[in-house]
């Protein structure tokens, strides 16, 4: 079987296969982007989106129409996507939801807000990094977390004993735990790394 033939350059295609190809490339580009800024694949999508997008305007090609239709399907701002890529790398093009949180940011816990972007322990908003914080400190259970203690060493941080109270996300496989000091540490952390 041979193989199949590169597409044409992008100054050689017509606009419609022009438009389409935009689509695919903000589609990649948006299940891709949690894996930002260092798979070569999605910033190859990015830098293709933008370039079909700078041909498309040079033509006088307005894409917005079939973007909102995107939209539309999707549930993705993917004109606020096609934004973020020109912008990239000074901004990480994360796909936007309908709601405006973007989705790989969107809080584990919640899902009402973004957690930041270089979280560690638990992918979870500010706002509910202090309620983990504070259902360890009163030893009570909020939806979505496990409380625990282990004997095993290999199942908490180095911090805890076998008489740490522990939180692990209950969406996890296998049981992993963080103290309360891992979680404070987290906190002050994202603090000194948030700009002013």
């Amino acid at each position: 079987m041979a193989n199949t033939p590169p597409p044409p350059p992008i100054n050689e295609r017509d606009s419609v296969a022009l438009l389409k190809d935009l689509c695919i490339a903000l589609r990649e580009v948006a299940c891709g982007d949690s894996s930002l800024p260092d798979n070569e694949y999605v910033v190859d999508r990015i830098k293709a989106a933008v370039q079909i997008h700078l041909e498309l305007r040079r033509r006088a090609v307005d894409p917005k129409p079939k973007l909102e239709l995107l939209s539309a399907e999707t549930n993705w701002r993917m004109v606020e996507l096609l934004n973020d890529c020109h912008n990239f790398p000074r901004t990480i093009p994360y796909v936007r939801e309908g709601d405006g949180l973007r989705r790989a940011l969107r809080c584990q816990l919640c899902a009402k807000a973004e957690r930041s972007p270089d979280s560690k322990l638990f992918w979870f908003c500010d706002d509910c990094m202090h309620r983990l914080l504070e259902s360890i400190r009163t030893k009570t259970p909020i939806p979505g977390i496990t409380l625990c203690r282990t004997y095993n060493p290999e199942c908490r941080c180095e911090h805890a004993d076998s008489e740490t109270v522990l939180a692990c996300g209950s969406y996890l496989d296998q049981l992993w735990g963080n103290c309360e000091r891992c979680i404070r540490d987290e906190i002050e952390r994202r603090k000194a790394c948030s700009p002013v």
